[in-house]
């Protein structure tokens, strides 16, 4: 598994028409569900009085990959979905799409719907900035203080960075290290006697 990805760099958007109702397709990076909260709502604010705010958002990877879409009131699988399937097919991650509709009195039906959602999204990701982007994984050990530059030296060959320290009677570091490099590295540790929290 690759521990390496794109995802949108800034906010990418795109307008869609179809038998009079307006689509807005809107995305942007996340990390975490709050980020994917506070985009809806600014997503809101800056497109009052819509009739539908439908979204999708894939964040992680492996077994910690979370993905979610939501019709948010139109009929069932007919927006939600089609959103993710495009952030799917564009391999992107920790990125939320989300699309407004504004309802211009004539009904799609579900599979002018699943087209329109589908369509709006797909032009906003191929309108985004992809930037690359790698997995980490962060953990805590405790350290002697003998051992604490060799664990620094050991984080800094793997790819990996000290984010903290705390200095009480047995140091704690604090690590992130790339996710593909996490299991060498935790076997080097554990080699000088060292465990993570």
């Amino acid at each position: 598994m690759s521990d390496e990805y794109s995802t949108v760099l800034g906010i990418a958007s795109a307008k869609h028409v179809v038998k009079k109702s307006r689509f807005f397709a809107d995305a942007t990076e996340v990390a975490c569900q709050q980020a994917v909260r506070t985009f809806l709502n600014d997503v809101r604010a800056q497109r009052p009085r819509a009739s539908h705010y439908c979204y999708a958002y894939s964040i992680g990877s492996g077994t910690s990959k979370r993905e979610y879409a939501t019709d948010a009131g139109e009929p069932r699988n007919s927006a939600g979905p089609p959103i993710l399937s495009v952030i799917q097919a564009q391999g992107i991650s920790n990125a939320v799409c989300v699309v407004t509709r504004y309802f211009g009195g004539i009904h799609l039906g579900i599979g002018g719907l699943i087209r329109a959602y589908g369509q709006c999204a797909r032009t906003c990701l191929q309108n985004a900035t992809l930037a690359p982007r790698i997995f980490y994984q962060h953990f805590r050990c405790k350290v002697p203080y003998s051992y604490i530059g060799t664990v620094v030296t050991l984080c800094k060959r793997s790819g990996g960075d000290v984010t903290g320290m705390e200095w009480t009677p047995q140091p704690i570091i604090a690590i992130r290290i790339r996710q593909g490099a996490v299991e060498a590295f935790k076997a080097r540790l554990q080699g000088i006697g060292i465990l993570t929290l």
